[in-house]
């Protein structure tokens, strides 16, 4: 078996030691991300994410695993379609750049699945709202609201500094007020 490998050309070599020892790591990795080992824990490889500032993620050990995969493979399957070896070199480096992009797009289509769907106070501000439950005049007390934010209804706690706001009517959130509390204006 080595025998044949020594048997080939230096270029076929290259393709076929990249190829083999990438598809390893590649391996290593996914089974790592799998198992929940591959960057959040002290268990993971550490080289993982890391990463320039500014580039998007794109430089990184996953990526540049995924370069030398996409390389190696591309010259080892297109080592007999291709015989000028400048244009084999070309073709290898544009499907590991290729494989590279195809990487970064999937992982950015995941992290749209992971955005952070927590209700923040904040964000009732300025919407209108109906009264659930009458709201005393003056800051005397509190009433409950319900306000549809991001497609979902909340039940909130609303004070106004006017007068009463009786229950059905619509009122505007003005403020967040703590982390429970908002104020509101009869509209």
């Amino acid at each position: 078996m080595f025998d044949k490998f020594l048997a080939l050309d230096v270029y076929m070599q290259v393709f076929w030691t990249l190829a083999l020892l990438s598809s390893v790591i590649f391996l290593i990795q996914m089974v790592m991300t799998f198992m929940g080992l591959d960057s959040d824990t002290e268990m993971g490889s550490g080289f993982d994410d890391v990463e320039m500032e500014g580039v998007g993620g794109f430089f990184s050990f996953r990526n540049f695993v995924n370069f030398l995969l996409g390389y190696g493979w591309g010259g080892v399957l297109l080592h007999d379609a291709i015989s000028n070896m400048v244009w084999l070199q070309v073709a290898a480096l544009g499907i590991g750049f290729l494989l590279v992009l195809i990487f970064v797009f999937i992982l950015r289509q995941v992290m749209k699945l992971a955005t952070d769907k927590t209700f923040r106070l904040e964000e009732a501000v300025g919407i209108v709202a109906d009264t659930y439950l009458r709201i005393p005049a003056a800051k005397q007390g509190s009433g409950k609201i319900l306000v549809s934010v991001r497609g979902s209804v909340h039940e909130l706690e609303a004070m106004t500094e006017g007068e009463e706001i009786p229950t059905g009517s619509k009122v505007r959130v003005t403020k967040a007020i703590g982390s429970e509390l908002v104020e509101v204006e009869r509209i």
